[in-house]
Order: structure tokens, then C-alpha cells, then sequence
């Protein structure tokens, strides 16, 4: 997993929340400054590999994502990486 997933997905809380509302919280928090377009992109890789799940998928816009019981176990993996 390259440096921006694993920030990203660290970076993921527990509830529900958009791709904006994700990209201020990292931007905010880490060195990283990414845009929304590489936030959605690497929202919707999760999303196909069943770490999160998007909860209205035929929205245009302001799509939620909330983790998956099986992201959960992987974030928990993927925080304890260096």
C-alpha cells in the first residue's frame, strides 16, 4: 500500500463521511495535500476491495462512505505499520 492509501485510510473515522469532508481532515492533519480527485480515487479502490462502503452510490455528488467490518480489521494492521 503506497503512502497516500495508508494516510488515507489511517485517516478514516468511524462515521460516515464524504470524500471533502475526509480530504479537509487530512490536508488539516498530515504533510500530505491531496486533492479531491486522489481522495475519490482512492475511496473508490476501497470500495472495490470491501474496506468501505459507499452508502449512496447513485448520488452525482457528496457520495458517504462508511468502514467496513473487514476495513476496520485492516486499518487496525495498517496503523500499526511504521
Amino acid at each position: 500500500m503506497g503512502k497516500q492509501r495508508k494516510c488515507v485510510f489511517r485517516n478514516f473515522p468511524e462515521k460516515q463521511i464524504t470524500a471533502e469532508e475526509l480530504r479537509k481532515i487530512i490536508n488539516n492533519k498530515t504533510s500530505f495535500k491531496l486533492s479531491l480527485r486522489e481522495i475519490s480515487r482512492h475511496l473508490t479502490s476501497f470500495s472495490k476491495r470491501g474496506l468501505v462502503k459507499c452508502l449512496n452510490p447513485s448520488a452525482p455528488y457528496n457520495k458517504y462512505y462508511s468502514i467496513t467490518a473487514n476495513g476496520k480489521k485492516i486499518k487496525e494492521k495498517v496503523s500499526n505499520l511504521v
